[in-house]
């Protein structure tokens, strides 16, 4: 093939050769993410929190309190780029 000589049907064999090149790559990372099932999975960690131990809602309480309270020191620190996202009510059982 010759770049003075060059006829349609040596471009319709570039592009082909070309075609199959890239459809052989997309083959080959197709079995990579197939094979990546095979690889072992972490163990998921489980927390639990064993009965009648859990966090009282004085606790609850006094954390808020102390969030809110850290929220606005920090506020005033930090020239107003601290926001408070989310306030959520402690219910009383």
């Amino acid at each position: 093939m010759d770049i003075a000589n060059f006829t349609f049907a040596d471009g319709l064999m570039v592009s082909l050769f070309g075609i199959v090149i890239v459809f052989l790559i997309l083959v080959l990372l197709q079995l990579v993410v197939m094979l990546f099932r095979f690889l072992p999975k972490e163990p998921e960690v489980k927390k639990t929190i064993p009965s009648g131990h859990g966090p009282s809602q004085e606790d609850d309480e006094d954390e808020l309190v102390a969030m809110l309270t850290a929220s606005v020191l920090a506020q005033e620190g930090y020239r107003g780029d601290v926001r408070i996202k989310s306030i959520r009510r402690i219910i009383e059982e």
